[in-house]
Protein backbone atom coordinates (compact mmCIF):
# COMPACT_ATOMS: atom_id res chain seq x y z
CA UNK A 1 0.00 0.00 0.00
CA UNK A 2 1.71 3.39 -1.16
CA UNK A 3 1.61 5.86 1.96
CA UNK A 4 0.39 9.89 1.58
CA UNK A 5 2.42 12.59 1.96
CA UNK A 6 1.68 16.59 1.68
CA UNK A 7 4.42 18.58 -0.29
CA UNK A 8 5.25 21.43 -1.35
CA UNK A 9 5.78 21.87 -5.49
CA UNK A 10 7.32 24.74 -7.65
CA UNK A 11 4.81 25.79 -10.78
CA UNK A 12 7.24 25.72 -14.23
CA UNK A 13 5.54 28.55 -15.56
CA UNK A 14 5.76 32.19 -14.00
CA UNK A 15 1.78 32.32 -13.99
CA UNK A 16 1.05 29.79 -11.28
CA UNK A 17 2.37 29.69 -7.34
CA UNK A 18 4.04 27.31 -5.19
CA UNK A 19 1.00 24.66 -3.92
CA UNK A 20 0.54 21.65 -1.92
CA UNK A 21 -0.45 18.37 -3.13
CA UNK A 22 -0.76 15.39 -1.26
CA UNK A 23 0.73 12.24 -3.23
CA UNK A 24 1.22 8.66 -3.01
CA UNK A 25 4.52 7.38 -2.32
CA UNK A 26 6.31 5.18 -4.48
CA UNK A 27 6.67 1.61 -2.57
CA UNK A 28 10.15 0.63 -3.85
CA UNK A 29 12.93 2.00 -5.97
CA UNK A 30 13.06 1.41 -9.43
CA UNK A 31 16.77 0.82 -9.49
CA UNK A 32 17.81 -1.38 -6.86
CA UNK A 33 14.38 -2.89 -5.89
CA UNK A 34 14.46 -1.99 -2.19
CA UNK A 35 12.06 -0.82 -0.16
CA UNK A 36 10.99 2.64 -0.51
CA UNK A 37 9.35 5.47 1.90
CA UNK A 38 11.01 8.46 1.60
CA UNK A 39 9.98 11.93 0.50
CA UNK A 40 10.95 13.38 -2.77
CA UNK A 41 13.95 16.00 -2.91
CA UNK A 42 12.54 18.54 -5.04
CA UNK A 43 8.92 18.98 -6.47
CA UNK A 44 8.03 20.33 -9.39
CA UNK A 45 3.96 20.95 -11.62
CA UNK A 46 2.85 22.08 -15.28
CA UNK A 47 -0.83 23.25 -15.41
CA UNK A 48 -2.55 24.53 -18.80
CA UNK A 49 -5.55 25.26 -16.68
CA UNK A 50 -7.57 21.67 -17.85
CA UNK A 51 -4.83 19.73 -16.66
CA UNK A 52 -1.99 19.14 -13.96
CA UNK A 53 1.43 16.67 -14.12
CA UNK A 54 3.32 16.93 -10.99
CA UNK A 55 6.92 15.78 -11.15
CA UNK A 56 8.89 14.68 -8.55
CA UNK A 57 12.80 13.70 -7.97
CA UNK A 58 13.51 10.76 -5.29
CA UNK A 59 16.86 10.11 -3.60
CA UNK A 60 17.60 6.38 -2.36
CA UNK A 61 19.54 6.49 0.05
CA UNK A 62 20.43 2.42 -0.28
CA UNK A 63 21.62 2.61 -3.96
CA UNK A 64 22.65 6.25 -4.24
CA UNK A 65 20.76 7.18 -6.84
CA UNK A 66 17.74 9.29 -8.00
CA UNK A 67 14.74 8.78 -10.03
CA UNK A 68 11.82 10.48 -11.11
CA UNK A 69 7.68 9.82 -10.50
CA UNK A 70 5.17 11.58 -12.73
CA UNK A 71 1.59 11.96 -10.86
CA UNK A 72 -1.59 12.83 -12.69
CA UNK A 73 -3.34 15.13 -10.66
CA UNK A 74 -6.93 15.16 -9.39
CA UNK A 75 -9.01 17.90 -7.14
CA UNK A 76 -10.60 16.60 -4.50
CA UNK A 77 -12.40 20.17 -3.54
CA UNK A 78 -11.27 23.63 -2.99
CA UNK A 79 -10.92 23.25 0.74
CA UNK A 80 -8.31 20.60 0.40
CA UNK A 81 -4.74 20.10 -1.52
CA UNK A 82 -4.87 18.18 -5.11
CA UNK A 83 -4.25 14.77 -5.18
CA UNK A 84 -1.20 13.07 -7.07
CA UNK A 85 -1.77 9.48 -8.03
CA UNK A 86 1.54 7.65 -9.68
CA UNK A 87 1.72 7.78 -13.23
CA UNK A 88 4.66 6.36 -14.43
CA UNK A 89 8.36 6.21 -12.66
CA UNK A 90 11.99 6.33 -14.66
CA UNK A 91 13.84 4.98 -15.07
CA UNK A 92 11.97 1.65 -15.55
CA UNK A 93 12.88 -0.91 -13.52
CA UNK A 94 15.33 -4.08 -15.16
CA UNK A 95 14.79 -6.18 -12.92
CA UNK A 96 13.26 -9.38 -13.50
CA UNK A 97 12.39 -12.51 -11.93
CA UNK A 98 14.96 -14.58 -10.03
CA UNK A 99 14.52 -18.55 -10.57
CA UNK A 100 15.93 -21.58 -9.11
CA UNK A 101 19.00 -23.21 -10.02
CA UNK A 102 17.38 -26.18 -10.73
CA UNK A 103 15.66 -23.96 -13.64
CA UNK A 104 18.69 -22.29 -15.31
CA UNK A 105 20.65 -25.89 -15.55
CA UNK A 106 17.55 -27.35 -17.20
CA UNK A 107 16.97 -24.43 -19.37
CA UNK A 108 18.67 -21.67 -19.48
CA UNK A 109 16.77 -20.70 -22.61
CA UNK A 110 13.33 -20.81 -20.97
CA UNK A 111 15.46 -18.39 -18.55
CA UNK A 112 16.90 -15.98 -20.80
CA UNK A 113 13.11 -15.82 -23.09
CA UNK A 114 11.29 -15.01 -20.04
CA UNK A 115 13.36 -12.27 -18.97
CA UNK A 116 13.18 -10.57 -22.08
CA UNK A 117 9.09 -10.80 -22.57
CA UNK A 118 9.44 -8.99 -18.51
CA UNK A 119 11.78 -6.30 -19.81
CA UNK A 120 9.41 -5.35 -22.49
CA UNK A 121 6.42 -5.84 -20.51
CA UNK A 122 7.86 -3.47 -18.15
CA UNK A 123 8.70 -0.96 -21.10
CA UNK A 124 4.72 -0.97 -21.96
CA UNK A 125 4.91 -3.19 -25.02
CA UNK A 126 1.94 -5.76 -23.46
CA UNK A 127 0.57 -6.44 -27.35
CA UNK A 128 4.08 -8.41 -28.00
CA UNK A 129 5.65 -9.67 -24.07
CA UNK A 130 2.44 -12.25 -24.19
CA UNK A 131 3.98 -13.98 -27.21
CA UNK A 132 7.43 -14.25 -25.24
CA UNK A 133 5.94 -15.60 -22.31
CA UNK A 134 4.45 -17.96 -24.53
CA UNK A 135 7.65 -19.14 -26.11
CA UNK A 136 9.20 -19.33 -22.76
CA UNK A 137 7.11 -22.15 -21.65
CA UNK A 138 7.68 -24.20 -24.31
CA UNK A 139 11.21 -24.14 -23.95
CA UNK A 140 10.57 -24.96 -20.44
CA UNK A 141 8.23 -27.74 -20.65
CA UNK A 142 9.85 -29.41 -23.68
CA UNK A 143 13.74 -29.31 -21.78
CA UNK A 144 11.64 -31.01 -18.74
CA UNK A 145 10.18 -33.55 -20.90
CA UNK A 146 13.71 -34.03 -22.62
CA UNK A 147 15.03 -34.28 -19.21
CA UNK A 148 12.15 -37.06 -18.03
CA UNK A 149 12.67 -38.67 -21.34
CA UNK A 150 16.19 -38.10 -23.42
CA UNK A 151 15.34 -41.21 -25.98
CA UNK A 152 12.57 -38.90 -27.17
CA UNK A 153 14.80 -35.40 -27.68
CA UNK A 154 13.61 -35.27 -31.21
CA UNK A 155 10.55 -36.44 -31.30
CA UNK A 156 9.91 -33.69 -28.06
CA UNK A 157 11.92 -30.85 -29.86
CA UNK A 158 8.87 -31.16 -33.44
CA UNK A 159 6.32 -31.91 -31.01
CA UNK A 160 3.33 -29.56 -31.01
CA UNK A 161 3.69 -28.18 -27.38
CA UNK A 162 0.05 -29.46 -26.30
CA UNK A 163 1.17 -32.90 -27.34
CA UNK A 164 4.21 -33.12 -25.58
CA UNK A 165 2.57 -31.63 -22.13
CA UNK A 166 -0.21 -34.54 -22.93
CA UNK A 167 2.35 -37.52 -23.94
CA UNK A 168 5.44 -36.37 -21.61
CA UNK A 169 4.08 -34.70 -18.35
CA UNK A 170 3.02 -37.36 -16.20
CA UNK A 171 2.52 -34.95 -12.97
CA UNK A 172 -0.83 -33.48 -12.98
CA UNK A 173 -0.28 -30.41 -11.76
CA UNK A 174 2.58 -29.36 -14.29
CA UNK A 175 0.00 -30.89 -17.05
CA UNK A 176 -2.67 -28.67 -15.82
CA UNK A 177 -0.75 -25.52 -15.39
CA UNK A 178 1.08 -25.68 -18.67
CA UNK A 179 -2.14 -26.82 -20.64
CA UNK A 180 -3.39 -23.83 -19.44
CA UNK A 181 -0.66 -21.78 -19.93
CA UNK A 182 -0.54 -22.76 -23.46
CA UNK A 183 -4.14 -22.01 -24.31
CA UNK A 184 -3.26 -18.52 -23.05
CA UNK A 185 -0.18 -18.02 -24.85
CA UNK A 186 -2.14 -19.25 -28.48
CA UNK A 187 -4.49 -16.31 -27.91
CA UNK A 188 -1.59 -13.59 -27.32
CA UNK A 189 -0.45 -14.80 -31.01
CA UNK A 190 -4.03 -15.14 -32.35
CA UNK A 191 -6.61 -12.42 -34.06
CA UNK A 192 -9.80 -14.04 -31.64
CA UNK A 193 -8.85 -14.73 -28.88
CA UNK A 194 -10.90 -17.87 -27.26
CA UNK A 195 -10.59 -17.59 -23.50
CA UNK A 196 -11.53 -13.47 -23.49
CA UNK A 197 -11.14 -13.31 -19.92
CA UNK A 198 -7.54 -14.17 -19.62
CA UNK A 199 -4.61 -12.30 -20.31
CA UNK A 200 -0.75 -12.97 -20.52
CA UNK A 201 -0.46 -12.07 -17.03
CA UNK A 202 -2.55 -15.23 -15.63
CA UNK A 203 -0.76 -16.95 -18.33
CA UNK A 204 2.78 -15.74 -16.46
CA UNK A 205 1.25 -16.59 -12.86
CA UNK A 206 0.55 -20.48 -14.29
CA UNK A 207 4.16 -20.36 -15.93
CA UNK A 208 5.69 -19.61 -12.31
CA UNK A 209 3.62 -21.71 -10.74
CA UNK A 210 4.49 -24.41 -13.38
CA UNK A 211 8.23 -23.93 -12.79
CA UNK A 212 8.15 -24.46 -9.17
CA UNK A 213 6.54 -27.48 -9.02
CA UNK A 214 9.13 -28.52 -11.77
CA UNK A 215 11.73 -27.19 -9.83
CA UNK A 216 10.71 -29.27 -6.58
CA UNK A 217 10.21 -32.32 -8.84
CA UNK A 218 13.85 -32.18 -9.85
CA UNK A 219 14.81 -31.34 -6.24
CA UNK A 220 12.91 -34.88 -5.13
CA UNK A 221 14.74 -36.06 -8.14
CA UNK A 222 17.95 -35.12 -6.58
CA UNK A 223 17.42 -36.45 -3.02
CA UNK A 224 16.33 -40.25 -4.52
CA UNK A 225 19.41 -40.40 -6.23
CA UNK A 226 21.42 -40.25 -3.11
CA UNK A 227 22.34 -43.73 -1.82
CA UNK A 228 22.31 -44.67 1.78
CA UNK A 229 25.73 -45.95 3.15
Amino acid sequence: MNLHKLIKASPLSPDFSEKEFEIDLPSKCPLCDTAYGEIPLKNYYISNYSEEFLYSLFFCPHCHQCFIVKYSVFSVSCNFPDNGVIDSIYPKSLHTTDFPEQIKQLSPQFVKIYHQAELAETAGLTEICGIGYRKALEFLIKDYAIHKNPDAAEEIKNKPLVKCIEQYITADSITTLAKRSAWIGNDETHYVRKHETLDFTDMKSFIEAAQYFISMDLVVEKAASISPK
